[in-house]
């Protein structure tokens, strides 16, 4: 006979006579999901009936123990659960969870001499684990506060012979009797010689009601003075984690000096991570030039620059970007998909600081590398807008000669408004629409449709302000419009006023916005275009602390005037809200 089948025979042997192979175990998970349904529907009754039996026959049935005190509990009657938790000790006197839960039940029901009785009965049964001092001392905390727990907490820790035992627990209890730093003390310890409690110790501090930072720098200097590694680097983490970037990298600098290679390499890449989803640009910078200086060939070294473009750009570091894409640039082969895009980015980053000559002599080079290319129209267009922003027009004209695609029309349609040619600039703008980006059509289309509606007077002040708008000279080009509508023929100041609020909010402006959109309110209270203005300077105004009132005012009376109006039902929600305000 095999070594199985003389097991299975065994075992078949050791079971009650017609019971067979696992049934008891299946009949105890079938009780159990019996006395569920019966608990789900409210049968507290049968469910106790059921988990007594079970109980009766598997008395150290922990899913049994818990689910009938939830039973007992519902029926008002807890204290019937001590008996049988005491029956499931006496099978298993090292089942915390049983003590756990009689002690619980016990500060509910029972006297506190009983339940220091009880905790001192568990103590002693098991006098080595951390688990029953743990447990005791949130007890005792909630019952006789936090002094009691300390005392709990100290006894394990002598119990347990380990100097830092329960160290997470004591700076809790530190903290509520509010010994900040005596609890930061026991929370350097909690962090662990690997570091690996950072985390939970960092929420900890974070979570103090008073100066966390100052206790973080605090928990941060001890960490950094220690002599184990992983504490080190738990102080660099938990800087991260509070938000110390001056300390972090300050940290960092020094640990990377004396780490071996792969060390090196394991942390650098960690401290990259974290400062780059803590936002902490610049140290993700440093740490990911760090690793690339290690990297052994371009090619590994390539995704750490990548990121570091990424970085350096968030941190505001257009430079160090440019530095570290050349070198993406260079680690591909010549001619290749990923080469030309990487060029194509290397260029948009350094163009702005090139003169006229280099960026036309950039653009032939990639051209000629990259014939057909798809980045050249958005090239192409970056180059014209660089050089007419530098009030280079016949430059900017004579960089989009001979070139069509979206962008490059887009440019120059621009162009073209800006030397007052309204009608053909309006044309190369919709010719680019069809292959502009949703975000960017959208501010396109309104500027054609209204371009298309005015006197020849008002879109060539239309056409000069869409032009300042397009170079960055938004608010500007707002004032300028605004001062053209005082002019303007009759019906038509509505809509440059429309215009020139939306300028002013996509340049930054909101305030000129605002004071555009109140004086086409007060001008033309009758114009389609006051009902958009008096819905967005509602949402403007609600958001200043004594802005309610005038921006409750605004809806209803947009509301009550154009009931049927496509901003009807947005300015309907929005006055709800405001209404249901506490």
């Amino acid at each position: 006979m095999s070594p199985a089948r003389m097991f299975l025979a065994v075992a078949a042997m050791m079971l009650p006579v017609g019971v067979p192979l696992f049934a008891q175990a299946v009949d105890g998970g079938r009780l159990l999901r019996d006395a569920a349904e019966r608990e789900a529907r409210s049968d507290f009754e049968g469910a106790e009936r059921v988990l007594r039996r079970l109980l009766g026959e598997a008395p150290s049935s922990s899913g049994a123990l818990y689910a009938l005190e939830r039973v007992l509990r519902a029926k008002g009657e807890v204290r019937a659960i001590l008996p049988v938790a005491d029956t499931f000790l006496a099978h298993d006197p090292a089942a915390s969870g049983a003590r756990h839960l009689k002690l619980r039940v016990l500060v509910e029901v029972d006297s506190l001499e009983v339940v220091e009785e009880e905790a001192e009965r568990w103590l002693r049964a098991e006098p080595a684990s951390e688990t029953a001092y743990r447990e005791v001392a949130r007890i005792f905390e909630r019952t006789f506060g936090p002094e009691r727990a300390l005392e709990v907490l100290r006894r394990g820790r002598s119990a347990t012979r380990n100097g830092s035992a329960l160290a997470l627990e004591m700076g809790d209890a530190l903290v509520a009797t509010r010994r900040v730093g005596p609890a930061l003390e026991e929370w350097a310890l909690a962090v662990g010689d690997d570091g690996a409690q950072a985390s939970v110790v960092a929420r900890r501090v974070a979570g103090l009601p008073d100066d966390a930072r100052g206790a973080g720098r605090a928990l941060v200097a001890t960490l950094a003075g220690a002599r184990e590694p992983g504490r080190r680097r738990a102080a660099v983490h938990i800087a991260l984690e509070m938000k110390l970037a001056d300390e972090a990298l300050e940290l960092a600098r020094r640990m990377v000096a004396g780490l071996e290679e792969e060390a090196r390499v394991a942390f650098l890449a960690d401290v990259a991570r974290r400062a780059r989803d803590s936002g902490f640009s610049d140290v993700a910078t440093w740490a990911y030039a760090e690793l690339g200086q290690g990297a052994g060939t371009p090619a590994e070294r390539r995704p750490f620059d990548q990121r570091l473009v990424e970085m350096s750009l968030a941190a505001g570091d257009t430079a160090m970007a440019v530095v570290a894409q050349r070198r993406v640039v260079e680690s591909f082969t010549p001619g290749s998909a990923d080469r030309r895009r990487a060029a194509a980015l290397r260029i948009r980053l350094e163009s702005p600081g090139f003169s006229r000559a280099r960026l036309q002599e950039e653009l032939e080079t990639f051209r000629g590398e990259f014939p057909g290319a798809p980045e050249l129209d958005g090239l192409t267009a970056q180059v014209a807008r660089i050089l007419a922003g530098r009030g280079d027009r016949e430059g900017a004209a004579e960089t989009l000669e001979g070139m069509e695609g979206p962008l490059t029309s887009l440019e120059r349609g621009y162009l073209l408004l800006e030397d007052g040619a309204a009608a053909e600039g309006r044309q190369a703008l919709l010719v680019a629409l069809a292959g502009l980006e949703p975000g960017e059509a959208t501010g396109v289309i309104q500027l054609v449709s209204l371009l298309g509606r005015l006197s020849p007077g008002a879109a060539s002040a239309l056409a000069e302000a869409g032009a300042l708008a397009h170079r960055g000279k938004g608010a500007e080009g707002a004032v300028r419009l605004a001062e053209a509508a005082a002019s303007a023929e009759e019906g038509e100041a509505p809509s440059l006023l429309a215009e020139a609020a939306r300028m002013a909010d996509g340049a930054g402006d909101p305030e000129t916005g605002a004071r555009l959109r109140r004086r086409l309110l007060r001008e033309y209270p009758d114009a389609p275009e006051s009902q958009e203005a008096a819905l967005a300077l509602a949402r403007r105004v609600r958001a200043a602390p004594t802005g309610l009132d005038e921006a409750e005012r605004l809806l209803e009376e947009l509301v009550a005037r154009w009931p049927g109006s496509a901003v009807a039902p947005d300015a309907r929600r929005e006055l709800e809200r405001l209404r249901r305000r506490p």
